[in-house]
């Protein structure tokens, strides 16, 4: 640290004599490019003696860390050499390992002595797109360029950056403000503003939903950022504003006529703005999903990116923040309900799966309605190494297995090993058994007919890591007699869940069929499942008949009353038919367990690890699978004994050929088992 403060002391003198100096910095990445090369983050360096110099040894420092620069590369007198941010490597001398700071920083330009700084430079936050550097090449004074050129001269300077406006409402009336001399320039439809474009001069009234986009102008300055308001909207709403050229015009990413809106990549992003929880946020906007592409109502990848002007990312409602959020439609019947049922299934069962978290809430797009979306993160790297406390993972998607992230080499050498019949319980060291085990489980109850096609899991890079899966896109429901283990089973190729090679593994098909027939005694039941589905319709129905209204005349959207009784009906007659297919295709009967405690509620009986929520409970089990019991005595209780099975110990394992009774037997702390306890025991 003292060296770096020597260095920053005793560079002025120095910098005014260097040759080889920093001419020009751009930080950020261009909105609507791919960020890379020019349209990236670089510096340049200038040569402004009469000679060739070999930039070998010389040294970059920003923020304290050194970069040497190798041997070789070199920039001749009157000539510019441009720098990469990217990845260094052997062949590629001018990349360098690092990115600058797009919020500000400062850059040092070493000599190879290591202690000579030959130039300094500091730069501010900057817009999108826009470059820092000497008014002309090698010159004292600096300035911005809204047209950056990395390897030709400077030019088109302009000496200072303006701040966008503000806008606020008082009283009905619309206000902008902007310390400094410039005209703020306006618009009304969410295009962005031009210096043909209205200027402010005084407070006006709009309607609710109006979506106003303010912009300051001024000679010789960068124009500002936009500032973006839509007034009268409500505060729990999130409202998405975006010109309507990128949204509808002829390579706008929401024209249904060309079929844009099927594309992806870079090149079908666009600038928008999100405002929500009481702020306005710049934000990337792509149409996401694959068969609800073409549906009226879609879905929305929000990017906070800097090519987007971002400095922050998005923030959920739970205060999570994110640079990638998905704003779910639920477009296709029933999957509002369907989707956030099953969410919090998952989680109830102890998160063997790994699920989005989501929030409901109200759309505006453009100051129009959008009815109800989820806002949630996306289920790419970001939120997958959240999941591995911000540790890298390999992310794989697809029935192809398509690396997300990392590499999908291990994921593909599994599946080869299960397409060519290798036992499934080979791989157990490749996978989370009990992550893929939940995820038949949850695939074969809801029926849904794209299960092979919704596949995404993860695992961590560090050694011993192992494949989790994702639970996601939970709205293709099968009806509740829908034969869904011979259709899952019949599949010639292996397919995620892998239910025929789960039920063909003695390891896995235990596994299995114990976990399920736990979960439908549980967290599946219909004594649970009833009372959480007529919780979130009471608690959304009024959301959902304004979507409904919103969307009926364009698109297929049951009353919310029919969304309801077609998950009722579901839950209610589903547990019977997965047990009996079960029973058929393994040829295991089925048998009655009835658990009990005593004293009641002094304590509870977990099954697979999940909860019975009564003193009696009788649940269906397959003959001959274990099921593994643990008894867990209420506060100032302990455990005495099971009654009705030989076991010693609060955990139980037992395998049933006939119909049974257990009790697990409780009694006060440091109460004597002698007497009655001892004979309720024999």
């Amino acid at each position: 640290m003292r060296r770096w403060l020597v260095l920053l002391f005793a560079c002025t003198a120095v910098a005014i004599s260097a040759q080889v100096r920093i001419n020009e910095v751009k930080c950020t990445r261009t909105g609507g490019s791919d960020g890379e090369g020019a349209r990236g983050d670089w510096l340049e360096l200038y040569n402004s003696g009469g000679k060739e110099v070999d930039l070998g040894g010389y040294v970059l420092a920003l923020d304290g860390q050194l970069h040497p620069l190798p041997a070789g590369l070199k920039v001749g007198p009157g000539k510019w050499q441009v720098l990469w941010c990217g990845q260094a490597g052997e062949t590629n001398p001018d990349q360098l390992a690092f990115s600058l700071p797009r919020t500000g920083g400062t850059l040092l330009l070493v000599a190879p002595d290591r202690t000579s700084v030959l130039d300094i430079f500091h730069w501010p936050a900057l817009p999108a797109g826009i470059s820092i550097g000497r008014s002309t090449d090698g010159a004292n004074g600096w300035g911005y360029f809204t047209g950056p050129t990395p390897g030709s001269a400077n030019h088109g300077a302009v000496s200072k950056l303006l701040p966008a406006p503000s806008i606020s409402l008082t009283n009905g009336l619309v206000a902008m403000d902007l310390h400094g001399e410039a005209t703020i320039k306006y618009t009304l439809d969410a295009s962005m503003p031009d210096e043909g474009s209205p200027a402010y001069h005084e407070p006006f009234t709009v309607d609710p939903g109006t979506v106003i986009t303010a912009r300051a102008f001024a000679p010789d300055a960068v124009p500002s950022p936009c500032t973006v308001f839509s007034p009268g909207l409500p505060d729990s709403a999130w409202a998405l504003a975006i010109a309507p050229v990128d949204l509808f015009g002829p390579t706008g990413i929401g024209d249904v006529t060309s079929g844009n809106h099927a594309r992806k990549g870079r090149a079908w992003q666009r600038q928008a703005w999100l405002q929500a929880q009481g702020r306005t946020l710049p934000v990337g906007m792509a149409i996401a999903g694959n068969g609800s592409r073409s549906l009226p109502k879609r879905n929305f990848k929000l990017l906070a990116r800097d090519r987007f002007g971002s400095s922050s990312p998005v923030v959920l409602p739970d205060g999570s923040a994110w640079q990638e959020v998905l704003l779910r439609a639920d477009g296709t019947p029933h999957a509002f309900l369907r989707n956030l049922i099953m969410e919090t299934l998952v989680r109830r069962s102890g998160g063997r799966l790994d699920v989005q978290p989501s929030f409901p809430l109200p759309l505006y797009l453009n100051g129009k309605p959008q009815g109800l979306y989820r806002a949630m993160p996306a289920k790419g790297k970001e939120w997958a190494r959240s999941l591995n406390g911000g540790a890298p993972v390999d992310l794989v998607e697809g029935p192809g297995a398509r690396a997300v992230s990392g590499d999908a080499m291990q994921y593909r050498r599994m599946l080869k090993a299960i397409a060519e019949g290798q036992p499934l319980d080979s791989q157990m060291d490749a996978m989370d058994a009990s992550s893929l085990v939940e995820l038949a489980c949850f695939d074969l109850w809801t029926g849904r007919a794209d299960h092979e096609l919704n596949v995404r899991c993860w695992r961590s890079r560090s050694a011993g890591g192992r494949w989790r899966w994702v639970l996601f896109d939970m709205d293709q429901w099968a009806p509740a007699d829908d034969r869904t283990v011979q259709r899952m089973c019949s599949s010639a190729l292996p397919e995620t869940p892998f239910l025929r090679q789960v039920l063909a593994a003695d390891g896995f098909k235990n596994m299995f069929l114990a976990r399920i027939s736990a979960l439908m005694a549980t967290t599946l039941s219909p004594g649970q499942t009833i009372p959480l589905a007529d919780s979130l319709f009471s608690r959304y129905r009024a959301a959902m008949a304004a979507d409904q209204s919103i969307w009926k005349d364009r698109m297929e959207v049951p009353a919310p009353q029919a969304a309801h009784a077609d998950l009722l009906a579901h839950l209610q007659g589903r547990n019977r038919s997965i047990q009996d297919q079960l029973a058929a295709y393994t040829g295991q009967g089925v048998r009655s367990l009835a658990i009990a405690v005593e004293p009641p509620m002094a304590g509870q009986v977990l099954v697979e690890d999940l909860p019975l929520t009564s003193s009696a409970k009788d649940m269906h089990v397959f003959a001959g699978v274990p099921m593994h019991l643990r008894a867990v005595p209420a506060q100032g209780m302990e455990f005495a004994g099971w009654k009705g099975a030989e076991g010693v110990g609060e955990r139980l394992a037992i395998s049933l050929l006939r119909n049974k009774r257990i009790t697990a037997l409780f009694r006060p702390v440091a109460v004597s088992s002698k007497g009655g306890l001892q004979q309720r025991l024999e």
